[in-house]
């Protein structure tokens, strides 16, 4: 019984010296204009292509995207071009290029993300 009643009450104690705040941190999500919602309609075109096989259309609609500024779609072209998928030919400074837009944009980006031999700009 002694040691429930530890528990409960250095529980409570935690309780109360937290700050009144919500658990989860909100950040501030940017305002969605009419091009962010052009820009995440093409990231959709652009995914719909790659699964058809349409590598010409969707690196078009993947650009478009990612040229509006969207993270996904940067990062997606950053991925491409690391690896050389469809009719991309493998280009690690495009890449590289593609995943500092993203990351700049709040994209998560496995580290490291910097290939042997390539500077950075």
């Amino acid at each position: 019984m002694y040691k429930m009643s530890v528990c409960a009450a250095a529980l409570a104690g935690l309780l109360l010296g937290l700050p009144l705040q919500s658990w989860s941190q909100s950040t501030k999500a940017k305002p969605e204009t009419a091009a962010t919602r052009v820009a995440a309609a093409r990231y959709g075109d652009a995914r719909e292509l790659e699964q058809k096989g349409d590598w010409a259309g969707a690196m078009q609609a993947y650009h478009d995207a990612a040229e509006q500024g969207h993270g996904p779609a940067q990062k997606r072209l950053g991925d491409i071009y690391g690896n050389g998928q469809g009719d991309v030919q493998r280009d690690y400074d495009t890449s590289l290029r593609w995943y500092k837009r993203a990351q700049e944009q709040g994209e998560q980006i496995p580290l490291p993300f910097t290939y042997p031999g390539v500077r950075q700009r």
